[in-house]
C-alpha cells in the first residue's frame, strides 16, 4: 500500500462504489452533517480505491464520498492501491469492523464473504480482524437468524443481544423465542420490548436441556436415526465452545429431538419389560400421560433396586415390582416399589395387626399383564400420542398465524409512528427557521413550561445535531453542545434555546403527556393558511434527499452558466 501521505485528486464521476462493501446502510441525516462539514473544510481523510475498467472501485470510504456527492464538489482525494478483490474486501471488513456504527447484521455478511473465498476460515478473520473467536461465531451466527427476526433486527426493532441469543436456537425454536421479546400490559396500546435478561431466562428454562442428565445414551444414534447422535449432533453448546462460551454444561438446543428420544428411550425399555410399574413424577394434562401410568405418591418407593426386571430376584414383599420414571424429576430411573398399601412388610399398622391375629395377612397377588393387554396397551398409547401431536401442531399454526396477524398490525402501526415522527422532525426545524430574536409574552411562557418538561437526558437528542463526523472524538454530550453555543451568533441565540428545549419533545406524547411541540409551533411558527401563500412559499427549494443528488455534469454546466 501507498504511503499515507501519497495521494491524489480524481474526478467524481470515475469514481464507483464496491458491491462487496459489507455496509449497506448510511444514516442519511448524518450525511447531510457530512456534507456540511466537507463544503466548509474539504475532505480531510481520503478516501482508497482501486482502479478497474468501470474507472475507480472505492476500498474505504463509502460514506465519505456519499456525503461529497451532496456537495458542489467534482474531485476527491484518495490513495490509488493496486490489490484484488480478495484483499479488498479484507480491508473493507477490517475498516468497517473498526467503525462503532456499523450494523452487526452487516459485519457478519462480511465475514461470511471472506469465508466463501478460499484460504480463509475463523483463525484468519480473527487474525485479520483483530476480533476474538467467540466475537466471529457470534456475529455469524446472526446470518442464521429467520427473515422475520433478521428484519426486525435490522430495523433496530431488537437489540444485539436479543438477536445473538436468538441466532443460537434451532430455527424452528427462533419464532416462538422471538415472540418472547415483547410484552403488552394492560395499559400498552402495543406490545413493548423486554430486556434481553428476560430472554435468556426463558430460553434457559424451555429450550436448554441437560444432556448430562439425559436418561439415555447420548452415543446411541437409533433412538432417531435423522439427528443421528447426540455427541456428534451441532445443536448442542458443546459443538461449538467459542460461540455458547456463557453457556455451562453440554445442553441440548433442539427441545423437540431430545423430547423425541426420551419418548422412544421410554417405549423401549417399556417393551422390553412389560411388568414395569410406569410412575409420573409431576401432574400433567392427562392426555399427556402415559396409559397405566400412577402418580408417584400412589406406591412406596423401597431402597431395594431391582437391576435387571427379567432376572428372578428376591423381592423384599410380594407386591414389590420394578418400576421405572416417565415423566418428571429423575426421568428414566429404575426404582423398586411396593403396590400393595396394606403390605405387612412395609406399612408398620399393618405388621402389628398381623403379629396380633395367628391367621397371616397374604398379600395380594400381583397382577401380571398378558401379551394381548400389552399390546391393547401400548396401542392406545401411540394412538394418545398421536392425537398430542396432532393438538400440538394445531396450536402451532395458531400461535404462528396469530403472531403474523399482530406483526403485520405492528409493522402498520410503526410505519404511520415514523411518518408521524418524521412530520414533527419537520415542524420542529420550521420552528428553529422561524426564531424570533426576542421572545414576545406568549412565547415566553411556552418557553417556560417547555424548560419545566425537560427529560435529564435531553442532551442525547441534541446533540446528534451539533456532532462532527469525527468517529475517534472522545467529547461528552455536554463538551459538544458547549461548544456549538460558543460559536453561535447572538441573534441565533433564541434559535438554539429553542432547539434544546423542543428535541425531547419530537417524540410522539402518550395519551396522558401534553403534546408541547404543538403548543410551541402555535406561538413560533404557526401554519399560513393555503389561501395567503405567496408564491415565495410555492417556489421555495424543499431539502435535497439522497435519491435527487445531482450529478457532476448538472454542477458543471451550472457553474459555467
Amino acid at each position: 500500500m501507498q504511503d499515507s501521505s501519497a495521494f491524489q485528486f480524481i474526478a467524481i464521476d470515475q469514481i464507483h462504489e464496491s458491491t462487496t462493501n459489507p455496509r449497506r446502510t448510511f444514516d442519511e441525516a448524518k450525511l447531510y452533517e457530512l456534507a456540511e462539514s466537507i463544503k466548509h473544510n474539504g475532505l480531510i481523510q481520503p478516501i482508497t480505491v482501486r482502479p478497474n475498467n468501470k474507472g475507480f472501485e472505492i476500498v474505504a470510504g463509502a460514506r465519505r464520498y456519499r456525503a461529497t456527492l451532496l456537495t458542489e464538489l467534482l474531485s476527491v482525494p484518495a490513495r490509488i492501491v493496486e490489490v484484488d478483490d480478495a484483499k479488498a474486501l479484507e480491508w473493507q471488513l477490517v475498516e468497517n469492523s473498526q467503525r462503532v456504527d456499523v450494523h452487526p447484521y452487516e459485519e457478519a455478511q462480511g465475514f461470511q464473504r471472506l469465508l466463501d473465498i478460499p484460504g480463509y476460515d475463523v483463525a484468519a478473520l480473527v487474525e485479520k480482524s483483530g476480533k476474538s473467536a467467540s466475537h466471529v461465531y457470534a456475529r455469524l451466527s446472526l446470518l442464521q437468524l429467520i427473515p422475520t427476526v433478521a428484519e426486525a433486527f435490522t430495523q433496530e426493532r431488537i437489540t444485539a443481544s436479543h438477536a445473538n441469543l436468538i441466532a443460537r436456537l434451532p430455527q424452528e425454536s427462533q419464532a416462538e423465542a422471538f415472540e418472547q421479546c415483547w410484552r403488552k400490559d394492560w395499559q400498552d396500546k402495543e406490545p413493548h420490548l423486554l430486556p434481553a435478561k428476560h430472554l435468556t431466562g426463558w430460553i434457559q428454562t424451555n429450550l436448554y436441556l441437560s444432556l448430562a442428565d439425559a436418561p439415555f445414551e447420548r452415543e446411541d444414534s437409533t433412538l432417531n436415526p435423522t439427528a443421528g447422535a447426540c455427541t456428534t449432533c451441532p445443536r448442542r453448546s458443546g459443538y461449538n465452545t467459542s460461540l455458547f462460551c456463557d453457556i455451562q454444561g453440554d445442553q441440548c438446543l433442539d427441545s423437540i429431538c431430545f423430547r423425541s428420544k426420551v419418548e422412544a428411550f421410554l417405549d423401549r425399555e417399556i417393551a422390553a419389560h412389560p411388568g414395569l410399574v410406569q410412575i409420573e413424577n409431576g401432574w400433567r394434562n392427562p392426555k399427556e400421560q402415559r396409559p397405566g401410568a400412577v402418580q408417584r405418591g400412589h406406591v412406596r418407593e423401597l431402597d431395594a433396586v431391582i437391576d435387571n426386571p427379567d432376572a428372578e430376584p428376591v423381592m423384599p414383599c410380594e407386591a414389590a415390582k420394578p418400576a421405572i420414571v416417565v415423566y418428571g424429576k429423575q426421568l428414566g430411573q429404575k426404582l423398586t416399589v411396593c403396590t400393595d398399601k396394606h403390605c405387612p412388610v412395609h406399612d408398620p399398622q399393618a405388621a402389628a395387626e398381623a403379629a396380633a391375629h395367628p391367621v397371616p395377612i397374604m398379600a395380594p397377588t400381583p397382577e401380571v399383564e398378558t401379551e394381548e393387554e400389552a399390546a391393547q396397551r401400548q396401542a392406545e398409547h401411540e394412538q394418545r400420542m398421536a392425537e398430542y401431536r396432532a393438538e400440538q401442531e394445531r396450536k402451532a399454526e395458531e400461535r404462528k398465524a396469530e403472531f403474523d396477524r399482530q406483526q403485520k398490525e405492528y409493522e402498520a402501526e410503526q410505519a404511520r409512528r415514523d411518518k408521524q415522527r418524521k412530520a414533527r422532525g419537520a415542524i420542529l426545524e420550521r420552528i428553529i427557521e422561524q426564531a424570533p430574536t426576542t421572545f414576545n409574552p406568549a412565547q415566553l411562557r411556552v418557553f417556560l413550561r417547555l424548560l419545566i418538561h425537560l427529560d435529564y437526558s435531553f442532551l442525547e437528542d441534541v446533540v446528534t445535531h451539533f456532532a462532527n463526523d469525527d468517529e475517534n472524538s472522545q467529547q461528552s454530550d455536554e463538551e459538544i453542545v458547549l461548544a456549538a453555543l460558543d460559536g453561535t451568533a447572538d441573534e441565533k441565540l433564541t434559535s438554539l434555546a429553542l432547539r434544546l428545549v423542543l428535541s425531547d419533545h419530537i417524540g410522539i406524547p402518550h395519551e396522558n403527556q401534553p403534546d408541547l411541540l404543538t403548543e410551541a409551533e402555535q406561538v413560533f411558527a404557526p401554519k399560513k393558511p393555503k389561501a395567503v401563500k405567496d408564491n415565495a412559499d410555492r417556489s421555495s427549494k424543499p431539502k435535497p434527499t439522497a435519491a435527487k443528488v445531482p450529478t457532476v455534469k448538472e454542477t458543471r454546466r451550472k457553474k459555467a452558466a
